[in-house]
């Protein structure tokens, strides 16, 4: 096997574009136009996924930028390949990817690396924005709305555990809608929607919908109170995680979102939802109804089904 890296002309089908000079062979910079005071980033790593590396990097890391009301206009995005012969199926994930949330790919890097087990994607998101909106504006009062069901990326992850599932008794039936999962993983649509009428947007990955609410709660320095029997839940997730034991609240959840609002009919109205519940004056911490009180971090459950599961990565 050679290793090293792989020339962008022998990379088809990369989503180029939205550039003033866009990357070609000989021009290693891309020149944006930057018409609007504010640049939105952020990056994520896809770090073990045997599946669909190049589409997760792509969506998770638009995902938080579209959380700051904007469109992901622009990626750059790193391939550390553990073989020549996946560069079509990454490619062809970031394509799909970009494609779906329409932003183009401006940049990166693209080699076969020696001593890595799963291919390694690395996506760097960029836009542009107005204004800025956060958490940090909250104030006592103020709702929080979830958008979306809890879990949505750790059920579709978990249903590619086929032979697990079925062998717990999970019908195939429950499987196959499980994988359509990977349809509701980025959020752009919904997210620009309310955009008007958020404090601030919070997306639920590692330690689940538990997780964001507690970080909420840190990043507003408020208390948050929820009910977690308002907190939506697919019939598939439910049912994959009693068979394995987990709880749905922890399990990774991009494709959902929190909201911190003080229209929370309006938002509903727009995108669905659940007003879950408000935040109050007091100590930064998450009070659970009918539970118990919050302050330390959630760890991630598909932790406990698989120490090295198909999908895991450490994201902020």
């Amino acid at each position: 096997m050679s290793f090293g890296k792989i020339p962008l002309d022998s990379i088809p089908g990369i989503p180029i574009g939205d550039c003033v000079i866009c990357p070609e062979v000989g021009e290693d910079d891309a020149v944006l136009i930057a018409d609007k005071p504010y640049i939105v980033t952020h990056s994520d790593p896809i770090t073990e996924s045997s599946d669909d590396a190049g589409f997760l990097a792509v969506a998770v890391s638009c995902n938080d930028v579209n959380m700051k009301g904007v469109p992901c206009r622009w990626v750059l995005t790193t391939i550390l390949l553990s073989k020549r012969e996946n560069l079509e199926g990454e490619i062809s994930g970031i394509r799909e990817a970009c494609s779906i949330i329409g932003c183009h790919v401006v940049g990166g890097h693209t080699e076969v690396t020696r001593g890595i087990d799963n291919d390694i994607v690395i996506s760097t998101a960029i836009s542009l924005s107005e204004k800025v909106i956060s958490v940090k504006d909250a104030r006592a009062g103020d709702y929080v709305v979830m958008v979306g069901s809890a879990g949505i990326e750790g059920t579709w992850i978990l249903s590619h555990m086929e032979d697990l599932l079925l062998s717990k008794g999970v019908s195939k039936e429950t499987i196959i809608r499980a994988k359509e999962f990977k349809k509701r993983i980025i959020v752009q649509d919904r997210a620009l929607k309310v955009s008007d009428v958020v404090i601030g947007m919070h997306d639920a990955t590692e330690g689940g919908v538990l997780q964001d609410l507690l970080e909420i709660s840190r990043l507003s320095k408020l208390r948050v109170e929820v009910d977690p029997s308002k907190i939506p839940v697919e019939k598939e997730t439910l049912e994959i995680s009693k068979v394995l034991s987990i709880d749905y609240l922890r399990l990774i959840s991009s494709g959902s979102f929190v909201v911190v609002t003080r229209f929370p009919e309006e938002v509903i109205r727009r995108v669905g939802g659940s007003v879950i519940g408000r935040l109050e004056k007091g100590e930064p911490a998450l009070y659970l109804k009918g539970i118990g009180e919050f302050r330390e971090n959630f760890e991630e459950e598909l932790i406990r089904v698989e120490g090295n599961y198909n999908g895991w990565r450490k994201r902020n």
